[in-house]
């Protein structure tokens, strides 16, 4: 599968399921799958460097991936009317932090 490039122009930040923040700043998302698809190196600019994960589970348009880095966790939620990203969400589950990552269907790929 190709490269997806995703640029998500707001992020809200959580610690132990509480919101602590809300930013728009923009991040570039990189998603580099492997032949199979089940297989991505994720990456943020500039916030986090590349982590590999692998896909565990689909429900409906809510992809699930597990890090090498056993701290990692990735969701990527897609609209249903075109398969793009509406949400990617990271979670640091040493730290108990959740960082979603979100579109709305202006800023469709």
């Amino acid at each position: 599968m190709p490269l997806v490039t995703h640029i998500f122009h707001s992020h809200k930040r959580f610690e132990r399921g509480v919101q602590v923040s809300f930013d728009h700043v923009p991040r570039q998302v990189n998603l580099d799958y492997d032949i199979t698809g089940n297989n991505v190196v994720i990456s943020i600019i500039p916030t986090l460097s590349p982590k590999h994960a692998r896909l565990v589970r689909q429900d409906f348009f809510t992809l699930y991936y597990i890090g090498d880095d056993p701290d990692y966790r990735f969701e990527i939620e897609c609209w249903p009317d075109n398969g793009t990203i509406k949400r990617l969400s990271v979670f640091r589950d040493d730290m108990g932090v959740e960082i979603q990552y979100i579109s709305d269907h202006q800023d469709r790929l």
